[in-house]
C-alpha cells in the first residue's frame, strides 16, 4: 500500500489515523465497586494552577501588540487552456508575523510573502497599512517585511538554546483568519529536520496548536520572548507543529535587514547520512557516523581539495561530525573564503584535506522529473524490479540535468520489488553501481546482476540532489 502525505503551512500536511477508545460509563454520582471517590484539589494546587493561568494571560497580553496579520496578493500563473498565456486571476493568501524592532521590521515566513504583488499588515488595534518585502531567504523559510509611519511595539528576541524540552511555550497567530489566537503547549523536541530537500532545517517541535495562518507568527517562552517562528504543522489537529529557532533566525534576520539577502559559506558538496546498510556496503572499517559525500561540485573548494563522491567526512577542524546536518552547521559557522580542515575516510584510509569555502549560489530550480515510462526511450532493460534506459540528451534536459550527463534512467519500478523497498523512483538516474561509474543501461544491469554480499550500493541522481541507496535482492 502506498502511503501519501501532505503538509500544511509551508505547503505541508500529513494524514493521521485515529484509534478508538472504549470508556467505562457509570450512572451519575456512582463509582466502580471497591473504589473511593477521588479527593478534590487542595487550595494550594488551585492557587498554583491559577498562578500559571495568570502567567499565560500576561504573556498573551504582552506579545499580542507585536503580532500582525499579513495579507498578500499574488499573481496568477499562465493557464494551459489560454493559447496566449494570459495570467489567471490573482491569488490571495494570509499568514502571521511579529514586529522585531522600532523601525517597523516584521519577521515572517518566506512562503507567506513569496511572489507577493501587494502586502497588507494588520495590527491588533485593527489598523491596516501597506508593507514592503525587505528580503527573503527560501532556504530557511524566513522573510522580513517593513512598515513605515506606524508606531509599533517590538517583541523581544529570546535565546532558543536556553529552552528545554518540556518547557511551556505559547504560540500566537492568525489561524484560518482568526486574529491573535493564543495556544499553549510545551517544547516537544529540538533539531527536527528532513522535511524538504535543499532547506536548512533545525526545527523546534511543539504541541501548541498551530494551523494554516499561524505561519510566521511567534513561539514564545514564559518571559514573552520569541524563541521561534512558527512555520509548519504535521496535519491539522495532530499536535505536532514546527518553528524556526531564534538561534537560526537571528543572524538570517540581521542579514536580510542589512543586505536584503543571506550570504552563506559553501564547500560545494552534496551529502547524506550513513545508514547501517550503507556502512556495510562501503566496506570494512567504514564509519557508522559522518557526512557521506554524494556529489562534488566542479570548480569549488571541495573539488580543489581532492574530495570525492563516496568519501565520508568525520571531522571539521578537529570536531566530530555525526551526520549531514552536523556538517552543514559546521560549515555555516565559518566565513566565506575561510579554509577548513576535513577529516575524511576513503576506502579504508584516513585522510586530512584542506578546503576553502566559497559563497553559496542563489537557489536554482529543482529540475524536472520523469512521471511516466513513456517519456523514456523504448525497450528498457529490467533487473531487480527496475526498468532502466540509457540516459539521452533529451531526457537529461527534461530531468533538469547538466549537459553531457551520463547514466541509466529509471523509467519504472515494480511494486513490492527490492528497488521499491529501497526507495528507488522513476526519474532517478543511476550513475554508479558498487562505486563503479555507469554510462548506459546495459552497464547498470550488468553491475546489478553480479552477486554481492550485503546488496548493491547505488549512487543515484534525483533532480538537483544525489544520494546513495542499498539495493538488496530478495
Amino acid at each position: 500500500m502506498q502511503r501519501k502525505s501532505r503538509w500544511f503551512a509551508r505547503g505541508i500536511v500529513m494524514s493521521a489515523l485515529a484509534g478508538s477508545v472504549v470508556l467505562g460509563i457509570w450512572p451519575a454520582g456512582a463509582a466502580p465497586t471497591g473504589t473511593a471517590a477521588p479527593a478534590g484539589p487542595t487550595s494550594g494546587q488551585v492557587a498554583d494552577a491559577r498562578a500559571l493561568s495568570k502567567t499565560f494571560a500576561q504573556v498573551a497580553a504582552q506579545i499580542s501588540p507585536s503580532v500582525v496579520r499579513i495579507s498578500v496578493t499574488k499573481g496568477g500563473k499562465a493557464t494551459r487552456v489560454d493559447p496566449f498565456g494570459s495570467d489567471s486571476p490573482k491569488q490571495r493568501g494570509m499568514g502571521s508575523g511579529v514586529v522585531i524592532d522600532t523601525l517597523g521590521n516584521i519577521l515572517t515566513n518566506n512562503h507567506v510573502v513569496d511572489g507577493a504583488l501587494e502586502v497588507r499588515v494588520t495590527f491588533d488595534s485593527g489598523k491596516t497599512v501597506t508593507g514592503k518585502v525587505v528580503g527573503t531567504d527560501p532556504r530557511s523559510d524566513l522573510a522580513v517585511v517593513k512598515v513605515d509611519g506606524v508606531v509599533v511595539k517590538p517583541a523581544v528576541m529570546g535565546d532558543s538554546d536556553k529552552v528545554a524540552v518540556g518547557d511551556w511555550v505559547i504560540a500566537v497567530g492568525n489561524p484560518f483568519g482568526l486574529d491573535h489566537t493564543v495556544t499553549v503547549g510545551v517544547l516537544s523536541a529540538r533539531g527536527r529536520s528532513g522535511f524538504q530537500s535543499g532547506q536548512y532545517e533545525d526545527f523546534l517541535q511543539t504541541d501548541a496548536s498551530i494551523n494554516p495562518g499561524n505561519s510566521g507568527g511567534p513561539l514564545v517562552n514564559l518571559d514573552g520572548e520569541i524563541i521561534g517562528i512558527n512555520t509548519m504543522v504535521a496535519g491539522i489537529g495532530t499536535g505536532i507543529g514546527f518553528a524556526v529557532p531564534t538561534s537560526m533566525a537571528r543572524p538570517i534576520t540581521e542579514a536580510l535587514i542589512r543586505d536584503h539577502k543571506v550570504r552563506r559559506p559553501y564547500l560545494g558538496i552534496l551529502m547524506q547520512d550513513i545508514t547501517p546498510e550503507i556502512q556495510l556496503s562501503l566496506g570494512k572499517g567504514a564509519p557508522a557516523k559522518g557526512a557521506l559525500v554524494t556529489e562534488v561540485v566542479a570548480g569549488l573548494g571541495a573539488e580543489r581539495a581532492g574530495l570525492l563522491a563516496g568519501d565520508v567526512i568525520v571531522t571539521v577542524d578537529g570536531a566530530g561530525i555525526d551526520g549531514s546536518k552536523a556538517m552543514q552547521r559546521a560549515i555555516l559557522g565559518k566565513k566565506i573564503g575561510q579554509k577548513v580542515g576535513l577529516g575524511v575516510w576513503r576506502d579504508g584510509k584516513a585522510l586530512m584535506l584542506g578546503a576553502a569555502t566559497a559563497e553559496m549560489p542563489m537557489d536554482d530550480d529543482e529540475g524536472g522529473s520523469v512521471g511516466a515510462a513513456g517519456q523514456a526511450p523504448a525497450r528498457p532493460q529490467k533487473t531487480l524490479g527496475i526498468d532502466l534506459s540509457t540516459l539521452s540528451g533529451a531526457m537529461a534536459g527534461r530531468l533538469g540535468l547538466p549537459k553531457g550527463s551520463k547514466g541509466a534512467v529509471v523509467v519504472g519500478v515494480d511494486e513490492d520489488s527490492p528497488a521499491a523497498e529501497a526507495g528507488v523512483r522513476p526519474g532517478d538516474v543511476v550513475v554508479e553501481v558498487d562505486r563503479k561509474p555507469v554510462t548506459t543501461a546495459a552497464e547498470a544491469v550488468a553491475g546489478l546482476s553480479a552477486s554481492r554480499n550485503g546488496g548493491h550500493l547505488l549512487r543515484l541522481r534525483r533532480g538537483s540532489s544525489v544520494r546513495f541507496l542499498v539495493l538488496t535482492a530478495n
